[in-house]
């Protein structure tokens, strides 16, 4: 027997009143899976691209007046 039909012979016995709570709480659940998790921060870091030239920290670092050696 599945989980579904255990389900439903159950829903048999309740009252109407009873059924309006299971109802409710069906709808709390799907409207529940519906909603989307907020991104972690890593996972919108993660999204970040940058559009620089390969050597853009090492230009970075010579017009702040740092060289390589450094």
């Amino acid at each position: 027997m599945t989980t579904k039909q255990i389900i439903q012979d159950k829903l048999e016995d309740l009252t109407e009143e009873q059924l309006n709570r299971v109802y409710e709480i069906i709808e709390k659940l799907s409207n529940s899976e519906n909603i989307s998790p907020k991104p972690s921060l890593m996972e919108r870091l993660q999204q970040i691209e940058i559009d620089a030239p390969e050597d853009f920290s090492i230009q970075v670092a010579a017009n702040l007046g740092r060289g390589l050696d450094e």
